[in-house]
C-alpha cells in the first residue's frame, strides 16, 4: 500500500447506518444529504440493477473484470465476490471510491448476516481494511481516483454507482461517460439505477446503446448502456 492509496476514512461523524424496507442496511450522508442506497432495499437495489441487469449480461465470458464507481458500503463488491462463488466465475473487481467509509462503520453494516454469508465476513472486512488482494478466484482492488488505473485496463461492465446527479453533479458530466465508453470491453455494459433523461442522452452521446429497463422496488426505470 502506497500513500496514495490512502484516503480519509469517514466516521460516524459523516455517516449513519439506516435499515431499508427489504431489512438490509445502508448509509445515509450528511455531506450529501442523501442514501447510498435506495430506502426501499439496499441489497434487492444492487442485486437488480448491478446483477441481474449488469453482470448477467457478461456470463458468457469465461473472466469477467468489473470497475465500479461508487465504492460506498462494499455493498457491490461483496456481491461481486459472492458471484464469483456461486458462478465458479474468475471475477476481477476495481472499486473507486475518494471517501472510504471506515473500518468501524464497515464492521457495523449486517450484509454477511443478512445475505447468509456470514462466514465471508471476514473477506468483507478486508474490502474495507484493504486496498488488494486475491481470494479464491476473486481479484480485489480499490482505488481513490480513475488515473490510478492500470495503463490500457479494459472491464467488461461498469457499475455507476455515483451519488444522483443531483448530489454530485461533475460525476454525471459528458466526459465521464466519454471516458468509460473507452474503458469497456465490446459487448461490455455500463448499468446505473438512474434513469434520468439528460444521463440518458450523454450515455448515447458517449456511443452507448443505451435501454431503459424496469427498475429496482420504489424505482420505475432504470438505464443500461451496451458498447455495441
Amino acid at each position: 500500500m502506497t500513500a496514495k492509496d490512502i484516503s480519509p476514512t469517514l466516521g460516524w461523524d459523516d455517516v449513519y447506518i439506516v435499515s431499508t424496507r427489504d431489512g438490509s442496511d445502508t448509509l445515509f450522508s450528511r455531506t450529501h444529504g442523501t442514501l447510498y442506497h435506495s430506502a426501499f432495499g439496499a441489497v434487492s437495489e444492487s442485486k437488480h440493477v448491478f446483477f441481474q441487469q449488469g453482470l448477467n449480461t457478461q456470463l458468457d465470458k469465461p473472466m469477467i473484470s468489473i470497475l465500479e464507481f461508487g465504492f460506498g458500503s462494499g455493498l457491490n463488491a461483496f456481491l461481486a465476490y459472492l458471484f464469483s462463488l456461486n458462478k465458479d466465475k474468475e471475477v476481477h473487481y476495481t472499486g473507486i471510491e475518494t471517501s472510504p467509509i471506515s473500518l468501524d462503520v464497515a464492521s457495523s453494516l449486517n450484509y454477511p448476516e443478512y445475505l447468509a454469508f456470514i462466514e465471508e465476513r471476514e473477506i468483507f472486512l478486508r474490502m474495507h481494511r484493504e486496498t488488494s488482494f486475491v481470494a479464491e478466484s476473486f481479484h480485489f482492488q480499490r482505488i481513490d481516483q480513475m488515473v490510478h488505473l492500470a495503463a490500457h485496463q479494459k472491464f467488461d461492465c461498469v457499475f455507476f454507482d455515483a451519488f444522483a446527479p443531483g448530489a454530485q453533479p461533475e460525476l454525471w458530466e459528458q466526459s465521464m461517460f466519454d471516458v468509460l465508453f473507452q474503458l469497456l470491453h465490446p459487448k461490455g455494459c455500463i448499468v446505473t439505477y438512474c434513469a434520468q433523461g439528460e444521463a440518458r442522452r450523454r450515455m448515447q452521446t458517449a456511443g452507448f446503446q443505451v435501454e431503459r429497463l424496469i427498475g429496482p422496488p420504489g424505482k420505475r426505470e432504470m438505464l443500461r448502456g451496451m458498447k455495441t
